[in-house]
């Protein structure tokens, strides 16, 4: 029974259809990186290897002198720029691994941030998309939106009258409530019963009189006939239901007019459902659930995923503010003025093409 509803069900209830939310708007890509950002980035990327190029260059110089020493003063002063510069590349890349490292508790060392405050961040994460990201109200303006409940009562009343009036179904659901029924009859305890009942109906329903006089007498003189008599209706009842079920006539228009009658006070019942099932949803123990789960390996992963072209990119800018702390250490008036000038015309320039830039689409 369980495969001939599964395989006529799935050939008129089209149910994967109604699911589909072709509604919902498709997610854009993620944007490329601006192209100054790709070029500063690149850059930046080989700042470290550079200067620690620089760094080894000075100190073999210092132990073999192969460069020419009328430009000591330069060299120096490009070594101590080296020098700071790897300490601004050192200390953000020592920051960022201690996000994730050490793993696990050290003596001396300690944990890394995110295991340490592992729970806490699943947790503040979790309640977040839970709020503002995922929640019943979402789910429910987008099955809204989408039509879910008035799709799944137009496909459940046009798949109830498909079926109905699907011959072959009819057929083999009669062919299989005949065996049945066979079974049932068959079975000399349950022919007993059905006689019992049979009798017990009749005595009910004869009426009085000369007729039901007759009857009762009937029964009582010949008590062994009457009873084969119920036996062999009994028996006749697979047969009769197998006619009654080819004799069935369901007039398609009149049935599916009769179900697509009900869709709107379905399609209201079909709302609630899903309300009440969303509702009933524990969204936030899920996701806490989820998260919970990652070990502090997959939750580095999932930061580095996000966020690996920015680190790296805040990485590599510590050498370059590196190098401008140096030059502020080794003239502090100089850099002063320089570093004003410098961010003074980058502003002004700045104002000037973002106003160019407004008149131009305006």
């Amino acid at each position: 029974m369980r495969q001939l509803l599964e395989r006529y069900l799935a050939r008129h209830f089209h149910l994967d259809e109604v699911l589909s939310l072709e509604t919902l708007p498709t997610p854009t890509a993620t944007p490329p990186l601006r192209l100054r950002y790709r070029i500063m980035a690149r850059i930046l990327r080989y700042a470290p290897h550079f200067l620690g190029v620089l760094v080894l260059v000075y100190l073999a110089h210092q132990r073999w002198a192969f460069l020419p020493e009328a430009y000591a003063e330069w060299y120096y002063t490009i070594y101590v720029l080296a020098v700071t510069g790897l300490v601004g590349y050192g200390t953000n890349w020592l920051a960022i691994k201690m996000l994730f490292y050490p793993r696990r508790p050290r003596p001396i060392w300690g944990q890394g941030l995110v295991p340490a405050y592992k729970m806490r961040i699943v947790e503040r994460f979790a309640e977040a998309i839970s709020r503002y990201i995922l929640n019943e109200e979402v789910l429910q303006r987008v099955l809204h939106e989408a039509g879910v409940a008035q799709k799944l009562a137009n496909a459940l009343t046009e798949g109830t009258s498909n079926l109905l009036n699907d011959l072959e179904f009819r057929e083999e659901l009669t062919q299989m409530g005949k065996k049945a029924l066979q079974r049932l009859v068959e079975d000399p305890i349950q022919q007993r019963r059905l006689v019992q009942v049979i009798d017990a109906r009749l005595l009910q329903v004869v009426p009085g009189g000369i007729a039901g006089s007759l009857f009762r007498s009937y029964r009582q003189l010949n008590e062994k006939g009457y009873r084969e008599v119920l036996a062999r209706t009994v028996l006749s009842i697979p047969e009769a239901f197998e006619e009654a079920m080819r004799g069935l006539h369901l007039p398609e228009a009149e049935v599916r007019k009769a179900i697509l009658a009900q869709t709107e006070e379905l399609e209201g019942l079909l709302t609630e459902v899903i309300r009440s099932i969303i509702s009933r949803i524990p969204l936030y123990p899920i996701i806490y659930n989820q998260l919970a789960a990652f070990d502090e390996r997959q939750l580095e992963q999932l930061f580095l995923y996000t966020t690996s072209e920015h680190l790296e990119f805040i990485q590599n800018l510590g050498a370059l503010l590196g190098v401008l702390a140096g030059v502020f250490i080794m003239n502090p008036w100089l850099s002063l003025v320089g570093a004003t000038v410098t961010i003074g015309g980058l502003w002004v320039l700045d104002e000037l093409l973002y106003r160019w830039q407004n008149r131009r689409s305006a």
